[in-house]
C-alpha cells in the first residue's frame, strides 16, 4: 500500500502565508492610490516579492506534491534502521 508523503508545512500555514502576501499587496495598492510616496517606493520591492511567494506556494506545492506521489508509487518505502542505545 502506498502512503502519502508527509510534509512539515500544514495547509493552514500555506493559506496563512498566501493571505498575508495578498494583504501586503492590497495595503500597498491602497496606499499608492491614496498618494503615499512611501507606499509606492516600498511597493516596487515588496509587490514582486509577494507575488513570488504566492506563485511559489501555489505552483511549487502543487507541482512537487504530485511528483512526490508518483515517486512514492514507483519506489518501495523502507523504514529507517532502528537505533539501539
Amino acid at each position: 500500500m502506498v502512503t502519502k508523503p508527509a510534509y512539515r508545512t500544514s495547509k493552514k500555514a500555506l493559506w496563512s502565508s498566501s493571505a498575508l502576501a495578498w494583504l501586503v499587496i492590497l495595503s500597498l495598492t491602497a496606499g499608492a492610490c491614496l498618494g503615499s510616496e512611501q507606499a509606492v517606493a516600498f511597493g516596487t520591492i515588496a509587490v514582486p516579492s509577494m507575488v513570488a511567494i504566492i506563485v511559489g506556494l501555489l505552483g511549487v506545492h502543487r507541482g512537487f506534491g504530485s511528483y512526490d506521489m508518483r515517486l512514492a508509487m514507483r519506489e518501495p518505502r523502507h523504514d529507517p534502521p532502528e537505533e539501539r542505545p
